[in-house]
């Protein structure tokens, strides 16, 4: 049961916080690292507290966890081993900007870097980063999922980000995977989670362009994937040119669907809580008929069982399609 945030004691968020630690490792997940508290499904809007092997991080989203820091910072420390805990204050509406997000390095002023294990595989991780980490608990799930389909397939991974769906693509037995991203920098992330997980590096596994513009040669060129990974951010700038999930989606799952091989699959992901599922869907039937495809088969993907009340609150938010696809006729 929710409960205004003014009434909390520090007793009763205490309570609250071993509650949701207790939930988490009741399910016996095979990661050390998952979201521990997730806002209004714990009871505990805004809050937000990941963890990452011994280190965690608590997002505020409301100002009125500023007082409750040390209480959350001890619930922490009695429930686990602590080597690093960092506050991200995320209060400032309308935050794109890491600039503008404040961190507070509450535990361990030394190393913000671990390593985290999931379902077998090992990630970089790194707290210091303003806005992310280097990998995306939400999309768990849907890594294992979308690599169960690799093996013996040809796979592109769009907007990789540090490549976790390609390591996972490539060690469930993936042919080809070629990860395209705009940073350099997240890219050489990426190469790391690869010789972390004993992977050779293909060629041309790691390209620095945008997804549009690869997308577009690689159907001129004939350079077909069997499937295709779609997980951009809600908005993002490169090179003079500005990509807004609302505005392009559409037209980059049409461009998706010509590099695709004949019985190709799509996976579509966007955390923009203005677009549901049934809209990925529609968009996709829609660019199925414009590229003279047929889609044959939908899943609906999204968070692990760890998110409680996903899809209820902006800030933990995720809608998640894979489509088995057949080419009726070229266009």
């Amino acid at each position: 049961m929710f409960m205004s945030l003014t009434s909390y004691s520090p007793a009763e968020i205490t309570l609250r916080l071993k509650n949701a630690f207790s939930y988490r490792e009741s399910l016996g997940l095979a990661t050390n690292a998952l979201r521990l508290v997730n806002s209004r499904g714990d009871g505990l809007e805004g809050l937000i507290i990941d963890r990452f092997n011994q280190h965690f991080v608590v997002y505020i989203l409301d100002a009125r966890w500023h007082p409750h820091q040390k209480t959350i910072a001890d619930a922490l420390c009695e429930h686990f081993e602590v080597a690093y805990l960092v506050c991200k204050d995320r209060t400032v509406s309308g935050t794109r900007s890491a600039s503008r997000i404040a961190v507070d390095v509450l535990i361990g002023q030394g190393n913000s870097q671990t390593i985290v294990e999931e379902n077998g595989l090992r990630f970089h991780v790194d707290l210091n980063d303003h806005l992310n980490q280097g990998l995306f608990l939400d999309m768990r799930k849907n890594r294992k999922l979308v690599a169960f389909h690799a093996p013996g397939r040809a796979v592109l991974n769009c907007f990789a980000y540090t490549c976790s769906f390609g390591v996972y693509c490539r060690k469930f037995g993936a042919t080809r995977v070629t990860n395209v991203d705009i940073s350099a920098k997240f890219l050489n992330k990426g190469k790391e989670n690869y010789r972390l997980n004993h992977l050779h590096e293909g060629r041309s596994e790691f390209v620095r362009d945008h997804a549009v513009r690869y997308l577009e040669r690689a159907a001129k060129r004939n350079n077909l994937f069997d499937i295709i990974i779609l997980d951009p951010p809600s908005f993002s700038r490169f090179e003079g040119t500005v990509f807004s999930v609302k505005k392009d989606m559409p037209l980059l799952i049409e461009k998706a669907l010509r590099a695709l091989t004949g019985e190709g699959m799509l996976f579509v992901s966007t955390n923009l809580s203005s677009i549901s599922r049934p809209q990925l869907e529609e968009w996709a039937h829609i660019a199925a008929k414009k590229t003279g495809r047929k889609i044959i088969e939908s899943s609906r993907m999204g968070q692990d069982i760890e998110f409680r009340g996903s899809g209820l609150m902006k800030e933990s938010f995720l809608s998640a399609v894979l489509l088995k696809t057949v080419l009726l006729h070229a266009v």
